[in-house]
């Protein structure tokens, strides 16, 4: 009786508990992609890696030029790609190619939508020489504007 007990006993059922575990569905390395229409390029992607998953997309060393009203250019150690925005994250660093300024924190998120590029993290903006640290800020690429709490600046002629 205690044979046909233990043959009838699987030995791989157990419980798996649901957890927050994501499987990609797909990886690629050195990716290089174009946002174009038939007359212009609108932004170059370059990655080293790039993880797509169910809802979201992961990007490893992340580099982005794109154009809004100026020409921009992005990169951080990683972003997310997850409902029409992009989270940066480690190192980020933003350069506006045409005014030359530059912002640097250790988040970013960059609302396609709104055309912004938001940080509730500690953050740097560079402009030639001058210079303003705060705690949160809110850029409006299209308009330059610039709302933060938080700062200190230092401004020089």
């Amino acid at each position: 009786m205690s044979v046909v007990a233990l043959m009838l006993q699987n030995p791989y059922d157990h419980t798996l508990e649901d957890g927050n575990i994501k499987v990609a569905n797909m990886q690629a390395d050195g990716v290089v992609s174009y946002d174009i229409n038939a007359t212009d390029t609108y932004a170059k992607f370059i990655s080293s890696s790039v993880i797509a998953y169910d809802d979201y997309n992961k990007f490893i060393n992340p580099d982005i030029t794109f154009i809004q009203k100026d020409t921009h250019n992005i990169n951080a150690n990683e972003a997310i790609y997850k409902d029409d925005n992009i989270t940066f994250i480690g190192d980020v660093k933003y350069l506006n190619l045409v005014t030359n300024l530059r912002y640097n924190s250790s988040e970013i998120l960059y609302g396609s939508a709104e055309k912004i590029l938001l940080s509730n993290y500690p953050f740097e903006l560079i402009q030639n020489r001058d210079k303003i640290l705060g705690n949160s800020v809110i850029y409006e690429l299209d308009s330059n504007h610039i709302t933060a709490k938080g700062v200190k600046g230092w401004f020089y002629r």
